[in-house]
């Protein structure tokens, strides 16, 4: 693994073991990195150990390592722990990229509890022919999204801003718990 994504899971495992918070959101990037985060522990344990044992000729760096991470790994794993959530949005490239990471993730040993379809035309908004067009492909989508993910799956609308940031992802969790 490289210096940059073993850092950015260091800092994801100091969250993890923290104890300040009652509920952590990981917004992740793409799911290709998601994915390939998930893969560290497994690799830095491992480079952990071949860099004690090359230093020192012991392993425990790398034992202790390797049980930190492992337990990370564990907590990942256990659904009452941790929700993995899919946000895509309803179109055919969305769907298939995050289908995928829903396998992949699942061959990990981490199952995915949820679907969220994210920027869904309002029916109000659609007053013309085009957003009446796109407002019925999503629809199609959505359908498709039910279908092939077997999951619970939460429609979040289109907002007039960008989510982000603290009081959003708030207003967004409550929306949703109260779906």
């Amino acid at each position: 693994p490289c210096i940059e994504e073993m850092a950015a899971f260091e800092k994801f495992a100091q969250f993890i073991e923290s104890r300040d918070y009652d509920l952590l959101v990981f917004d992740t990037a793409p799911t290709g990195h998601t994915l390939r985060l998930l893969d560290l522990p497994f690799d830095y344990a491992r480079q952990m150990e071949i860099m004690a044992d090359a230093s020192s000729g012991s392993s425990i760096t790398g034992k202790i390592t390797k049980e930190r991470f492992s337990n990370i790994i564990n907590m990942l794993r256990d659904s009452t722990k941790t929700v993995f959530t899919l946000v895509l949005y309803p179109e055919s490239t969305p769907i298939e990229e995050s289908y995928r990471a829903m396998i992949d993730l699942k061959n990990a040993g981490v199952e995915t509890q949820l679907v969220i379809a994210n920027m869904v035309l309002p029916e109000d908004v659609c007053t013309n022919d085009f957003f009446r067009n796109r407002r019925s492909m999503q629809m199609k989508y959505l359908r498709e999204i039910n279908d092939k993910f077997k999951l619970p799956v939460a429609v979040y609308p289109l907002m007039e801003e960008e989510i982000k940031g603290i009081e959003h992802l708030r207003a967004v969790s409550m929306e949703l718990e109260h779906r």
